[in-house]
């Protein structure tokens, strides 16, 4: 009986777990469409679609471009009628900000999740150069290498590897994918030199080489930076947290709702906060960027 129950349960959770990726698949394909047409629309839709890749979030939920983007607009609604009690203006501003702090979340996530990239450099380049000399298959020496790699590079080289085996996709939709993961400039310089060597089949050996000098250089330069991106998102985020608590707390004074949103000095007050809410948020934008 237990069994049965267990085995039910089971069963239960697996046929939900494929409901919601069919689901999340689904949305993401109609917003791809509708987002087609207009330039402005795709670009920003492709950072979102890369800054969800490169964050590694997709390890703990399946979460797509499309149904980040459906979620935003709900969170958008929410806190916009929330809000809406200090007035229209600081509604949609402090809505702009709300719905942005998820994005600066997951730009907080990429730079550590590419940081640890970025440290495996070194180290994944020898041990693909080792098995490229003995193998000369691209694909074969990925897979060999991705057992001696440590996390999230394995996962990413495994998963594009095995997608590659049991598909059609050509070797610069393979390549390419796993450049859609990674965001660090070496790795995409190899990954780039490894498209035009399966493209055109020049020595790759000698590629390999000057790309290991380069990597050695650049890591003694590189191990200076980093820490002050991740303490000033931090940082800013705290802030922004504490911020936002703290209006939501004023927000259920009916004195203090008044004040600001009929009078000409609170809302000066309650714009600005909310602007200085987007500038902390854009500037995690920018850091992250720089970092």
């Amino acid at each position: 009986m237990l069994f049965t129950a267990g085995y039910l349960l089971l069963d239960i959770k697996l046929n939900v777990s494929r409901f919601k990726r069919f689901y999340f698949r689904e949305y993401d394909k109609i917003l791809k469409k509708v987002l087609g047409n207009s330039g402005f629309l795709k670009r920003r839709y492709d950072d979102i679609r890369n800054v969800i890749l490169r964050s590694g979030i997709k390890n703990y939920i399946p979460l797509d471009a499309g149904v980040f983007i459906v979620l935003c607009m709900g969170l958008f609604v929410m806190v916009f009628f929330f809000f809406r009690k200090l007035g229209i203006m600081a509604a949609l501003m402090y809505a702009g900000a709300a719905v942005y702090v998820p994005f600066a979340v997951l730009s907080f996530m990429t730079v550590l999740n590419q940081r640890k990239l970025k440290g495996m450099y070194l180290n994944f380049l020898s041990t693909f150069s080792g098995f490229f000399n003995i193998e000369g298959n691209m694909v074969n020496s990925i897979k060999s290498t991705s057992e001696y790699v440590g996390e999230p590079l394995r996962s990413i080289l495994r998963r594009h590897v095995m997608v590659y085996e049991r598909s059609m996709k050509s070797m610069e939709e393979f390549l390419d994918g796993i450049m859609a993961e990674i965001s660090d400039r070496e790795f995409r310089k190899f990954f780039k030199f490894a498209k035009l060597h399966a493209k055109y089949g020049e020595n790759f050996g000698k590629a390999l080489f000057k790309l290991r000098e380069q990597g050695e250089k650049l890591s003694n330069v590189e191990s200076m930076k980093g820490a002050g991106s991740s303490v000033g998102t931090m940082v800013i985020l705290l802030m922004v947290v504490i911020n936002l608590l703290l209006i939501l707390n004023l927000s259920n004074d009916p004195d203090v709702v008044y004040t600001l949103k009929n009078t000409m000095t609170g809302q000066v007050i309650a714009v600005s906060n909310a602007a200085a809410i987007i500038f902390g948020l854009y500037m995690i934008k920018n850091i992250n960027s720089a970092g």
